[in-house]
């Protein structure tokens, strides 16, 4: 396709270069001949230091946030060189239409929030698959379409070539929906800027990324980005599934009033999507969905109280986008777990292990009630925090731990370039002289192990905050580590059966 076309005629000049582009990448790793290179600026470093190497390899275009050097445009009088400040929605413009528009051709659903984005994709993705969809899902542990992963995910929402590339090969592989886990991040960055959405959900909002967003209300109005993007989509009959039971749900409605169709949920106030009878067991979740003046009884295998919100989003949502409520339930109901989303490691011990992906106070939180629902001895949570990350959700994840646990083991979780006794030295603030349940074990696999080695019968243990990862980024580079290939290996090493997995 030629640059003009991508670039909907935003060329330099009369005379300028016009090349066939093969390709849009943001990675001079990548480039190849005939690439469009757009330097995009990053967290660590920035992409026009790399402007020679991707036209080395044959990059036939390059646009930049301010001029490209002078030596690169004289070395390379072949190539287009194009200045745009406002890169991330040029980016997002041009894959949209290098790739021809996929999101116009499918229902797309996306879902944003703080917690429950992703165990929300998950069920909705089992109702879509239900319904004969052969859904398309991107989210924040894989890219997949009709059960088969495409990539793992780098990003929660990928850069928006990388977003529209994978639309288009969603549609290649016949899908008829996709899902979307929309952050945050990719909102105020314009990954999604020009993505068709037929349904909008919002889950929650809870403090997370301030570091990114600075304060609780930009963060939110990043949130709420999605829900203007569902207004302007060329889709006809738009939905957007809001949670009632949340403090931001009256805005968010007002503000959709006679714009868009609106769907709501919850379990405490009135909603057109709500649960009743509530029955959190040890390995279930039950409650009747009341909507539509139908009463129907849902029994999901996702443990906790928290997971009736992300069922009822998936609920709403797929009402949203015209399935059948039965096939709707009988969908939610079908989904058998999600990775690293309270997930159980089970080898026959008598106290029971979870791996969750909780990494906020909040959430922490959700899961720590719900588990303190079911029958147990003791709670044993295993965390840590985050380097390079918010550091002001630090001491209140401290206190949560040791408030709702019997016993908290602080370990390391990704620390990157950040010293683990300074992260340490942030979670205590929120316990040290408050609680004496709980010691430090640097080491994530030796907490882990210690956890393991001093459960009694009947004891739960949590291990928090990496969930589906099977990595952990350190100083020094990233190692492969896995939280249920830890457990699994303590378990098996106190059973007497060797420490192999």
């Amino acid at each position: 396709m030629k640059l003009s076309l991508i670039l909907e005629g935003r060329l330099p000049g009369r005379g300028a270069a016009d090349p066939e582009i093969s390709s849009i990448i943001n990675d001079s790793r990548l480039a190849a001949p005939g690439a469009l290179f757009f330097a995009m600026p990053g967290a660590k470093t920035d992409g026009g230091l790399f402007i020679r190497q991707a036209l080395e390899k044959g990059a036939a275009a390059v646009i930049t946030g301010t001029r490209a050097p002078d030596q690169e445009r004289a070395d390379f009088p072949q190539a287009a060189f194009i200045e745009a400040p406002d890169l991330h929605q040029v980016l997002s413009k041009a894959a949209a239409n290098f790739y021809g528009h996929p999101s116009q051709k499918l229902k797309v659903f996306g879902i944003t929030g703080t917690k429950g984005k992703t165990t929300t994709a998950y069920l909705l993705e089992s109702v879509l698959a239900r319904a004969g969809a052969r859904p398309g899902v991107i989210g924040t542990i894989d890219y997949r379409v009709d059960g088969r992963v495409l990539a793992p995910a780098a990003n929660t929402t990928p850069f928006a070539h990388t977003l529209q590339e994978l639309l288009a090969k969603m549609l290649s592989a016949r899908a008829a929906a996709a899902v979307l886990e929309v952050s945050s991040h990719a909102l105020a960055l314009g990954r999604v800027e020009d993505v068709a959405f037929d349904v909008a959900a919002f889950t929650n909002l809870q403090r997370d990324h301030l570091d990114f967003h600075k304060d609780r209300e930009s963060y939110f109005q990043a949130k709420a980005r999605l829900f203007e993007l569902l207004e302007r989509s060329p889709k006809k009959d738009k939905c957007a599934a809001i949670n009632a039971d949340d403090e931001r749900a009256p805005w968010l409605l007002k503000r959709l009033k006679n714009k868009v169709r609106t769907l709501t949920f919850g379990i405490e106030n009135a909603a057109d999507f709500q649960a009743s009878g509530v029955q959190v067991l040890e390995t279930m979740t039950r409650f009747d969905l009341k909507t539509g003046g139908e009463t129907l009884p849902v029994k999901i295998n996702l443990l906790g109280r928290h997971n009736i919100y992300n069922a009822l989003a998936a609920l709403a949502s797929a009402a949203a986008g015209g399935i059948p409520l039965r096939t709707a339930v009988e969908g939610v109901e079908a989904l058998a777990n999600v990775p690293g989303r309270l997930e159980r490691v089970d080898l026959g011990q008598d106290f029971t292990v979870f791996v969750d992906y909780a990494h906020t106070d909040a959430a922490l939180e959700n899961v720590l009630s719900n588990l303190g629902l079911m029958p147990h001895n003791r709670i044993i949570t295993v965390f840590g925090c985050g380097g390079d990350r918010d550091r002001t959700k630090r001491a209140p994840m401290g206190a949560v731990s040791c408030g709702l646990s019997d016993l908290a083991i602080v370990t390391s979780d990704n620390p990157r370039s950040e010293a683990p006794a300074q992260i340490f030295s942030d979670i205590e603030k929120g316990i040290a002289g408050k609680f004496t349940n709980y010691e430090v074990i640097p080491d994530r696999a030796a907490a882990i192990a210690k956890a393991v080695a001093q459960a009694r019968k009947g004891d739960i243990i949590l291990i928090a905050g990496k969930g589906h990862e099977t990595y952990q980024i350190l100083k020094d580079g990233t190692i492969h580590f896995s939280d249920a290939e830890a457990a699994a290996a303590a378990i098996k090493k106190r059973n007497g059966r060797g420490t192999g997995v």
